[in-house]
Order: structure tokens, then C-alpha cells, then sequence
């Protein structure tokens, strides 16, 4: 009994020859390195999500994305005086908060953006909580320095601010849109 036991033990523990680790001489991968890397001229595919559709970056300036982040981390954690929701009153901000905070946010993504024909930038935005989350579109407009402070020789470069959040309603996660906004990548080669 405790010879076959050995022999078991033997032949289960010895080392699989070829596995596949990734060292050189291994045994190469099944998909060549040719069909999984980028070809030149195909673009690139971002993720999408399934409210608020790509999380491409969009044709936005760096600042502009910058912003909508800082504004949706602001609003995630709360932080009722973040310098990107100057503009609104002290009313407007709770109404703000109160209004995002029913999702119970614990985090947020931030879609595609694009230029506005006023100068401004919108995103569509997405919060998600344990149970819940809510969608919108956040507005980012850059502010110049007053010109007081550009007479004054002062060097004001100028901030970007929140000029509005519009939002959906609130809905249980697990619950969708009736037509679907993802799209699947097409595929460009066949396996």
C-alpha cells in the first residue's frame, strides 16, 4: 500500500516538460505575437461602458479631463470645497452633493468628452454605488483670470470650473437601458 502510495505521489508531483511560462524555450503561445499586437493604422479600442458608452478620451484638452475628474472625485468623497465648484452658491453646491450622494457613491468613470459649441466641454458621467448608480453629463468651462489681477502684472493663469452636472435618475445596478449602448469592437481579423 505504501508502495503505490509512493508511486502516485511520484508521478503527481513530477514537473510538467513544456508548460507554458513564458521563459525562452518554452513552448511559444498559441495566438502569434502578429495578431494581438496593434497593426499600423487600426485604431485604438478603449473600453465601453454599458450606460455611458465609450471611456475613449475624446477631443478634450488634458486640463479639461483633468477637471472632470477632480470634480467627480469631489463629489464622490464629499469634499463640498473643492476649488471646482467655485462658481456655484453655497445652496447650489448642497443640492449638488445631496443630489449625487443618493446613489451612495463609491466610484465614478468618466466617458467620452467633447468640445462644445459655447467653448465649454462636456462628459458623460457614471456613479456607481453597492446597490445603485446614476448617470450624467458634467460640464467643465474655463474660467480666465479677472482682469484686475492681468492689469494688476499679477500672473493668474486662470482655473477650470464646474458649470454643470445634469443627472438621471437613480437606478438599481443591475438594471440597464432598453436599446444598449455598447457596440462590440469589430473585429478586424479572423481566427
Amino acid at each position: 500500500m505504501t508502495l503505490i502510495a509512493a508511486l502516485c505521489l511520484l508521478l503527481f508531483s513530477a514537473p510538467v516538460s513544456g508548460a507554458q511560462d513564458g521563459s525562452p524555450g518554452s513552448v511559444p503561445d498559441s495566438i502569434p505575437e502578429v495578431l494581438w499586437r496593434p497593426q499600423r493604422g487600426e485604431s485604438p479600442r478603449y473600453p465601453q461602458d454599458l450606460i455611458i458608452g465609450s471611456l475613449a478620451r475624446g477631443n478634450v484638452s488634458d486640463g479639461a479631463r483633468l477637471a472632470a475628474g477632480q470634480a467627480l472625485a469631489a463629489l464622490v468623497a464629499g469634499n463640498r470645497n473643492a476649488a471646482v465648484f467655485s462658481r456655484f452658491s453655497a445652496a447650489s453646491r448642497n443640492e449638488l452633493f445631496s443630489a449625487v450622494a443618493v446613489a451612495e457613491p463609491r466610484k465614478y468613470r468618466v466617458g467620452e468628452g467633447r468640445e462644445e459649441a459655447d467653448g465649454s466641454y462636456s462628459f458623460l458621467v457614471r456613479f456607481m454605488g453597492r446597490e445603485r448608480g446614476i448617470a450624467g453629463e458634467l460640464y467643465i468651462r474655463f474660467e480666465p483670470p479677472p482682469e484686475a489681477d492681468s492689469a494688476a502684472g499679477t500672473a493668474g493663469n486662470g482655473a477650470w470650473l464646474v458649470d454643470d452636472l445634469l443627472l438621471d435618475e437613480q437606478r438599481p445596478l443591475g438594471e440597464f437601458l432598453e436599446e444598449s449602448v455598447y457596440d462590440l469592437p469589430p473585429y478586424e481579423r479572423l481566427f
